[in-house]
């Protein structure tokens, strides 16, 4: 018979701190003692610091003021009594947060006949917005010799001071970033039945090339397989009572052709790896048959429309659609002739669009239609070759694509653009043309984040398994490689070998402004990516959408109320699937119970938060020009004074550079003596304080 036994501190002390802060705040650090002892207790609290700490301490100046100790003091301590039995009682620590990252509280509380130390992590952001950088490449040595890379780090001149951070990442499997990162591949909030899939797909992907290539263990087969019963399940949730899926289930009007298809197709390649109830499939199948046009063949979306190139411009039934149901079908081992037939005679009509081609060729490939040819030589004339070797396709023709803005929130292809050439290098492998296939790699590897995904759902899904695919056949396990690395007086060296081919090394760069000299020697391919990232106050706002905002102090400021209308800036015109991240002032929490009420707002799908209540997503329906409104409540939860702007952002889902940022702020901050009376005692409290402080140190003495 076990033995339960229960360990209880009598005496502890705990700190109450936010999810997080901006540097230049001033916070009150809340310190809770807790005392079940039997007798009163007199305590002497204390918040060490050293010159690293991170913050500095504050304290009123004559006048009454804050100001910052700017002296080397290496403690305050506040003093405390509290009656036993259960009692608990705060001691407050005005502080000014000075250094971004982690910065360490240590807390000491001494008393008569106990003490406890507690060192936790508070998390100061820098201010501004954050942008992301990636910077991939394949370093291909599958003919011997040697390779030298040179890669700058283009931090631009505004980025906010101690922002900056750098990492190279080493791996000599195509894989293996995706590995290291399955749940989190994309930058995106996972709140639809469409991006559920992205805690789904991507795992019977992995595991799938595990098991081709042998490098899969026990213990990885269980837990991608967990992984994906869990989206699975997850993914049930989305299914509609006329067994079609959409994007936000039984709330959405109507069912989707197209996610139910999605569905349908990653539900099939599951099966070999979970128990996927094949009614589910069958019926979601029926509910697909049930929207083809039986005259023409082509398939209808009834369902709002969340990926406009999906639709392909036809109300009634687009191309690109047909094709993406034609090849979920398939995949299935149906061959729906009617579909089929539709695509052959209407090859012609999509000529100048990769987009329709890209789908089309492969589901004409994987039916092996007599028009496959034809095809995917109309594709191929689409495709752009670069100077680097690389090849891809791109939706808008090369004449017009404006040049990358590098200081966007999100520096990537457009995710259509990635979508497509995943399509046409699926289409490679099925015409077992490797040769052909490596420049459209060596682009998608260059595309990647630095997670190992791509910008949202369809393209990061799609990308992997045409990766995937092409690395089951173009596996080897004979190469080595030595790969040095200079950034200004750092040196560093990696081996990568098929012994730790998945294993992600990485490396910490410090020297910014010095580029990163790469030189690779051996035989094989590794992938290399050196990920940076900073802030910067300023956004370029040359996208289509725009957000009034009106912030509102209710109850002396311990409320605030966010009046917010968003609308798409282009007349007669929808967005795709818009999400916007709001973000609460600091020692705010938005409030839950009254964001459940925003549900019932037309054209909102979807309202939740995360980041332990500080930020909320909210997902829209395709954004008109008529604005959305909605009213955002947060409660003061945290003493926090001179408070920086909270962001908002609102980017499409299918194309997250077109993303508008702003900010909301206070009008006029409250200093923290006024949100935080017990910070600094009262005259009377200080003699009280003052008192408790010598007697404590006579108790102190006499006990030693």
């Amino acid at each position: 018979m076990g033995v339960t036994l229960k360990v209880f501190r009598p005496f502890f002390i705990r700190l109450n701190l936010p999810y997080s802060v901006k540097r230049g705040e001033k916070f009150a650090l809340q310190v809770l003692v807790f005392n079940y002892l039997e007798s009163e207790q007199d305590v002497a609290v204390t918040l060490k610091r050293n010159a690293a700490s991170g913050f500095n301490f504050l304290e009123k100046d004559s006048s009454g003021l804050e100001k910052k100790d700017q002296s080397d003091k290496a403690s305050n301590v506040a003093y405390v009594s509290v009656p036993g039995g259960g009692i608990s009682k705060a001691v407050y620590f005005p502080i000014v947060l000075t250094e971004i990252g982690q910065i360490k509280l240590h807390v000491v509380a001494q008393a008569d006949h106990a003490a406890d130390a507690v060192e936790e992590l508070l998390t100061v952001e820098p201010e501004g917005y954050r942008v992301d950088r990636n910077v991939p490449m394949a370093i291909d040595l599958s003919a011997n010799g040697t390779v030298q890379k040179t890669i700058k780090m283009d931090f631009p001149s505004d980025a906010i001071e101690g922002s900056k951070k750098a990492r190279i990442d080493v791996i000599g499997d195509i894989m293996g970033p995706v590995l290291s990162n399955l749940d989190k591949l994309v930058r995106m909030p996972f709140g639809c039945g469409e991006q559920n899939m992205l805690n789904f797909v991507p795992n019977i992907v992995v595991l799938r090339y595990l098991r081709a290539t042998q490098k899969n263990s026990p213990a990885m087969e269980t837990k991608l397989a967990r992984f994906i019963e869990a989206g699975y399940q997850r993914e049930l949730t989305y299914k509609r009572d006329d067994n079609s899926f959409s994007a936000f289930g039984q709330s959405d009007n109507h069912g989707s052709t197209w996610l139910t298809a999605f569905v349908v197709r990653s539900f099939k390649q599951a099966q070999p790896y979970v128990y996927i109830q094949n009614e589910i499939l069958q019926q979601a199948i029926a509910f697909l048959n049930s929207q083809q046009n039986q005259e023409n063949g082509a398939f209808a979306e009834r369902g709002e429309v969340h990926h406009k190139d999906m639709q392909g411009g036809a109300a009634d039934g687009g191309y690109p659609l047909t094709a993406y149901v034609t090849v979920a079908l398939l995949e299935n081992n149906i061959k729906n002739e009617k579909a089929i037939t539709y695509l052959e005679q209407h090859l012609q009509d999509v000529k100048e669009d990769p987009y329709a081609l890209a789908v089309a060729a492969y589901a004409l490939h994987l039916a092996d239609s007599a028009k496959k040819d034809e095809a995917f030589e109309m594709m191929e004339s689409l495709k752009i070759e670069e100077s680097d070797g690389s090849s891809h396709w791109a939706l808008a023709p090369q004449s017009s694509r404006k040049a990358r803005d590098t200081t966007k929130y999100f520096y990537q292809a457009r995710p259509v653009d990635v979508e497509m050439t995943a399509y046409s290098l699926l289409t490679y492998m099925l015409r077992n043309e490797m040769n052909k296939a490596l420049p459209l790699v060596r682009w998608l590897t260059s595309q990647r984040n630095s997670q190992g995904g791509f910008s949202s759902t369809q393209d990061t899904v799609m990308a992997l398994q045409a990766m995937g695919s092409y690395a089951e056949k173009a596996y080897t396990n004979d190469f080595s490689l030595q790969l040095s690395l200079a950034n200004g007086p750092d040196l560093q060296n990696f081996t990568i070998s098929s012994d730790n081919s998945m294993v992600l090394q990485s490396y910490e760069l410090i020297n910014f402004d010095e580029p990163i000299e790469l030189e690779a020697n051996g035989n094989g391919m590794a992938f290399i990516q050196v990920q940076f990232s900073y802030h910067r106050q300023v956004f370029k706002e040359d996208v289509p959408f725009y957000c009034s905002k009106d912030l509102r102090e209710v109850r002396g400021g311990n409320r605030m109320q966010l009046e917010l209308c968003c609308n798409y800036t282009r007349p007669n015109s929808r967005s795709n699937m818009a999400v916007a991240e709001i973000e609460a002032l600091s020692g705010y929490k938005f409030d839950n119970e009254e964001m459940n009420k925003l549900t019932s707002i037309k054209d909102l799908q979807r309202v939740e938060l995360e980041k332990d209540d500080t930020r909320m997503n909210i997902y829209f329906n395709p954004i008109g020009d008529v604005p959305v409104c909605l009213s955002l409540y947060s409660d003061m939860v945290y003493q926090i004074a001179d408070q920086k702007p909270a962001q908002i952002s609102l980017f499409d889902y299918y194309d997250p550079e077109l993303q508008m940022k702003t900010t909301y702020a206070v009008r006029q901050s409250r200093s923290l003596q006024d949100s935080c009376p017990d910070c600094w005692p009262s005259e009377e409290d200080s003699r009280s304080q003052s008192l408790n402080r010598q007697s404590f140190a006579s108790r102190t003495n006499d006990t030693r």
